[in-house]
């Protein structure tokens, strides 16, 4: 980013470029292998670096050492009270596989970090309760709770992981998966393991697939699981938020569109999550405010609601979101902000749902209205979902940013999307550094179509986290890219240490089967280190710009340059050659370049030179 004194941006002419307006067409650059097999981070004043790779790093089970299951997801994190090192970490693992050492279903890694000197940071050696060491633990459901599914989202606090089992079943068949996912299709005995902490309810005799799409308590400090929250609901959860107060928790389902709750519970007693009242969120007709239904929750005599929720909730019109992800509390403005990723066309969906008697959300009502369609019309398109805000004062949910730019081409034709857009939001979180405050979003993309794919992939997904500095208008021109996923994968899972200096993201599932690097082609937990540096680097680009005529900063720069108003330029390199070419834009995506001298030119013939650093 910007080092002050080194470089200013100068009006400067240049013989190797034209005087002639600039064409249209983007010259190819040598790009696509990096974007295809590395994360992509700002390089200065950042630090990368890979802390945990699944299929290579071998962890700890009670059957022995094993490789890590792969699809890293959530990332769970509980600081370290003794202040011996920056605290314990758990990876969910959304891959559904039989494993003899691991433990059939998902699954959850557990390691501890420590910082060095220097500023990295380092895994270090445990030895847990049970005898196990190394330095990374599989998570032991098996012997606990009796096993996991498709561990996703998730949700930390008061030093406690809660992993979110999404995969939503319906039969021990579908469970089974051919032999692939879980062997065991008996009937499972709750409490059989070890008690579940709800009266009444241990020796009850259920189905296999009846014991998952819980939210799952963990201790991260022993990587063993605590107990499956039977009075919350079974769902397909996705994630989590626990309140300040230690007694309120929001809940956010990732299932069918119209048919995803918002759930609530109110512990009786801080911190004891056995006991309290649940709630589903159900939204005023016509209006963005709503209010919170009680939903029967004592395991031991409601458990036929507890256990299929979705046919009570129809029946008391409760609000169907499309497919909620995550979910995070700001500290700062005390509102809740959740992704919802939205679907293609989801008119279908509705249909039926509002026919079995569930509501729909108002922003869903507005989206068909803009589009000037009918709500649970086949024409109601919802490509790049959105991020909603639930105001807590009044209950309300409204949209707050909202995916895209919407673009009718939808040919998979990277030089014709946008320059930066945000499409299909699932990782969320909140980033405080500095005394700002940044709302971190993560994509997953449901497709390539319609401008989704970020115009540094060429032929498949490569996902991309964002950073939005709260004080700004919501609005995808105010997002600043932090990272760029390998091919073919999801970007996802954010823990903050450290005072905000350091992030932990993971990269699932890529799509690099000839790419050499292990880091690469696997799921992959890394770190950034250098937050602070760079949110000062912002903050003096921006306050140092020149007002006026148009400026291009930060300058120098490693991963995008900006400019003070919307324009049509290009960017040639010492050579004269163009290497970038966009139009109406006020960014410029430069993080694939080498490190030189290079000169952006306008449409009236003036040009700055800006310098790209590493």
């Amino acid at each position: 980013m910007k080092m002050l004194g080194l470089f200013a941006a100068s009006c400067i002419a240049v013989s190797a470029v034209s005087a002639q307006d600039f064409p249209v067409r983007i010259e190819p650059v040598t790009m696509i292998p990096y974007l295809q097999g590395r994360v992509v981070v700002p390089p200065s004043p950042l630090k990368y670096q890979n802390i945990f790779v699944g299929g290579v790093d071998s962890v700890e089970t009670d059957m022995g050492r094993t490789a890590a299951k792969q699809w890293h997801d959530y990332i769970g994190y509980a600081a370290d009270e003794t202040g011996a090192s920056l605290g314990y970490l758990i990876v969910n693992h959304e891959m559904i596989e039989a494993n003899d050492k691991i433990g059939d279903g998902g699954g959850m890694t557990m390691f501890k970090l420590g910082k060095k000197a220097d500023g990295t940071l380092e895994v270090l050696d445990q030895t847990l309760p049970d005898g196990r060491k190394g330095k990374f633990f599989n998570v032991d459901f098996k012997n606990t709770v009796g096993e996991t599914g498709m561990n996703c989202g998730g949700m930390s606090g008061f030093g406690r992981v809660w992993t979110a089992e999404e995969w939503y079943q319906s039969s021990n068949k579908g469970i089974n998966a051919e032999g692939k996912g879980f062997r065991d299709t008996s009937d499972f005995v709750i409490g059989s393991k070890q008690p579940s902490g709800f009266p009444g309810l241990d020796g009850k005799t259920i189905k296999r697939f009846q014991n998952l799409n819980w939210m799952v308590e963990i201790d991260p400090k022993t990587a063993k699981a605590v107990r499956k929250y039977y009075n919350w609901g079974r769902q397909g959860f996705e994630g989590g938020q626990v309140m300040p107060d230690g007694k309120t928790i929001f809940l956010f389902e990732d299932g069918a569109a119209g048919r995803s709750i918002l759930t609530k519970f109110v512990a009786d007693v801080a911190g004891d999550y056995t006991k309290g009242k649940t709630y589903f969120y159900k939204q005023d007709a016509g209006k963005y405010t709503g209010t919170w239904v009680e939903v029967p929750n004592n395991p031991a005599t409601d458990w036929d609601i507890l256990v299929a929720p979705h046919n009570w909730a129809k029946t008391k019109g409760i609000t169907g979101f499309t497919r909620l992800e995550w979910g995070a509390f700001n500290k700062t403005d005390g509102k809740i902000y959740i992704t919802e990723t939205g679907q293609d066309r989801p008119g279908a969906n509705y249909k039926s749902a509002l026919a079995d008697g569930w509501t729909l959300p108002q922003h869903t009502y507005d989206r068909a209205k803009e589009q000037g369609v009918a709500v649970d019309s086949s024409a109601h398109m919802d490509y790049y979902g959105r991020v909603l805000v639930l105001d807590l004062n009044d209950n309300s949910v409204r949209s707050f940013l909202e995916g895209g730019p919407y673009t009718t081409d939808a040919a998979a034709v990277p030089s014709r999307y946008p320059e930066k857009h945000l499409s299909n939001p699932d990782g969320l979180g909140f980033l405080y550094v500095n005394g700002k405050t940044f709302m971190v979003i993560e994509e997953d993309l449901n497709g390539t179509s319609f401008g989704r794919m970020p115009n540094t992939g060429m032929r498949g997904t490569n996902c991309e986290a964002w950073l939005l500095d709260m004080t700004k208008a919501p609005t995808i021109d105010n997002l600043y890219r932090l990272a760029i996923s390998p091919y073919g994968s999801e970007i996802t899972g954010f823990a903050s240490l450290d005072d905000g200096n350091t992030v932990l993201i993971n990269s699932q599932h890529p799509d690099n089967a000839t790419i050499s690097d292990a880091a690469a082609k696997n799921s992959l937990t890394f770190a950034v280190t250098g937050l602070k540096q760079l949110v000062s680097s912002i903050e003096k680009d921006n306050d140092g710009r020149t007002q006026g005529a148009v400026s291009v900063f930060p300058n120098p720069t490693s991963t995008q340059l900006n400019f003070t108003s919307e324009v049509d330029a290009a960017l040639y390199d010492a050579t004269g050659a163009r290497v970038r070419v966009v139009r109406n834009a006020t960014t410029l995506d430069i993080a694939d370049l080498a490190t030189g001298v290079y000169y952006v030119r306008f449409t009236d013939g003036t040009t700055q030179q800006v310098v790209i650093q590493r």
